[in-house]
């Protein structure tokens, strides 16, 4: 690593005090409060970060409206050549980086270091695929009752200062997937990185900085949702929002954005659904997999599996003996560590707990884990679940998997379908005309056959419907969102 790379984004304490950056260096808030991040994995502060206060945040965003439209007009190569730079210093920097996501969201090092390297080919992949963007040109004879006079030559523009906002989850993937592709279509970003997640946010800034983007078009504010969350959602300086966080938050967010562009990718509750002619080893295997990765927070989790007696009879033992042999919970600093480390803090646990102790008084059967020890809890298995139970009806950030038995496939349906969420869903069989047929059957974002739920492959469409966001990602539907349509119709001479 190049001497010095990271140093000014602190001071020399011990925890040290990071700065903010306003789009142009590195910077103290005037008011000169902090808030702690705090590992989840020994409780210790990994540094302090500043609060932003509004009139900075007014001046920053003044300041990227001023300079976004010379950003704008420069070459989209010359734009996608920085975009390149940065994805290389990331690959420069991923053992610095794990560590550094591994302390302070408690990612155990193997998911770590994918979230890098694949935050890193998705910048790449921006670079690359915005070159392939195009407008259109339309003869107005193509419309009944018009002649050949009109023609409509249709650009991509960009759409001014984007708010970007990540959650602690992923927080530098979930940022990348927001930051790149605003900045490579001309726009200037505002990023706001979860608390949790603000420290590797930093480092992110960072490494595009160093890669040349322009003074004034990124900035960077930190500080708590309840501190700037909301005026930065509800300023008139933003053009377009693109967020990631719990339905509750984002469903707040949209009612104070107003009338402008937003991409929202909210809370996930999906589904598994068993079919009899499944093959039960690799059913078992994707539940597992799908069900406790990163101790179950991600938005995109198995959090409930529904099937009829007899094929959750079948598959039920296969999950218990996949997850007693391939999930190891632990320090996620270990390479001993398999998917379950701690939850993102001790408040997280106890509601996970909470809602653990709830569905077994309501008469579900704890058949493995369950116990909380601190901030982790242990990986669980519920048995004979109601779909009315919280655990159920409520997006559980945990590394829990609910089995719930159905007396049809029509059932099944109308759970799914009657929950506010609508992210994914995966559906186990051999015979994909089967799986097809009950797919379009289902209210979701979209489904999987044969497959735990996931974002990505990072150019695949990825949106929710329902309570579970607005607008759609991926490579070329994001770069589409950070852009609109701007028509130039020209009267064509005689």
């Amino acid at each position: 690593m190049p001497v010095n790379f990271f140093d000014e984004l602190h001071d020399d304490q011990t925890p040290p005090q990071y700065r903010w950056f306003n789009g142009i260096k590195w910077t103290s808030s005037k008011d000169g409060n902090f808030l702690n991040v705090v590992s989840p994995v020994d409780n210790s502060i990994v540094g302090k970060v500043p609060v932003v206060t509004h009139a900075e945040i007014d001046a920053a965003i003044k300041q990227a409206h001023g300079v976004q439209k010379v950003w704008a007009a420069k070459s989209v190569f010359e734009r996608g050549k920085i975009l390149k730079l940065a994805a290389d210093w990331m690959w420069e920097h991923e053992p610095y980086l794990t560590a550094l996501l591994v302390r302070e969201i408690g990612k155990p090092i193997d998911e770590a270091k994918d979230e890098i390297v694949r935050s890193a080919d998705m910048v790449d992949y921006f670079a690359h695929e915005v070159l392939h963007m195009k407008g259109d040109q339309l003869p107005s004879d193509a419309f009944p009752g018009y002649d050949k006079s009109k023609i409509a030559m249709i650009e991509r523009i960009p759409l001014g200062v984007v708010l970007a906002i990540s959650p602690f989850n992923y927080p530098v993937n979930l940022a990348v997937s927001k930051i790149a592709p605003a900045l490579v279509t001309g726009n200037a970003v505002v990023f706001k990185p979860p608390t949790n997640g603000s420290i590797s946010g930093l480092h992110l800034t960072q490494i595009f900085r160093k890669a040349g983007i322009p003074d004034g078009v990124f900035v960077t504010v930190t500080g708590s949702g309840s501190d700037i969350g909301d005026y930065l959602v509800s300023h008139p300086g933003i053009d377009m929002i693109s967020f990631t966080g719990s339905s509750q938050v984002g469903k707040a967010a949209a009612t104070k954005a107003g009338m402008i562009p937003l991409s929202f990718e909210c809370g996930g509750n999906n589904p598994a659904i068993i079919i009899a002619d499944c093959n039960p080893g690799d059913t078992a295997l994707e539940i597992v997999k799908g069900a406790f990765s990163f101790a179950g927070q991600r938005c995109t989790a198995i959090k409930y599996v529904l099937g009829l007696n007899s094929e959750l009879d079948r598959v039920l033992p296969l999950v218990i003996k996949f997850t007693e042999e391939k999930i190891k919970m632990g320090d996620p600093r270990s390479p001993e560590t398999k998917s379950v480390g701690p939850l993102i803090s001790e408040s997280a646990a106890k509601e996970v707990e909470a809602r653990i102790l709830a569905a077994e008084r309501g008469g579900a059967k704890i058949i493995i884990g369950g116990l909380r020890k601190g901030n982790f809890i242990e990986p669980t298995i519920l048995d004979n679940v109601k779909p009315d139970m919280e655990i159920v009806r409520i997006e559980t950030f945990g590394p829990i998997v609910s089995f719930i038995r159905v007396k049809d496939m029509d059932e099944a349906i109308n759970i799914v379908n009657s929950s506010t969420y609508g992210l994914q869903a995966a559906i186990f069989t051999c015979d994909e005309g089967t799986g097809i047929k009950l797919a379009n059957k289902l209210d979701v974002g979209t489904v999987w056959i044969n497959s735990k739920p996931q974002i990505g492959p990072d150019h695949f469409p990825f949106l929710g419907i329902k309570g579970s966001g607005v607008g759609v990602q991926g490579i070329r539907y994001s770069l589409e969102a950070m852009t609109r349509l701007k028509p130039i119709v020209l009267n064509k001479p005689e």
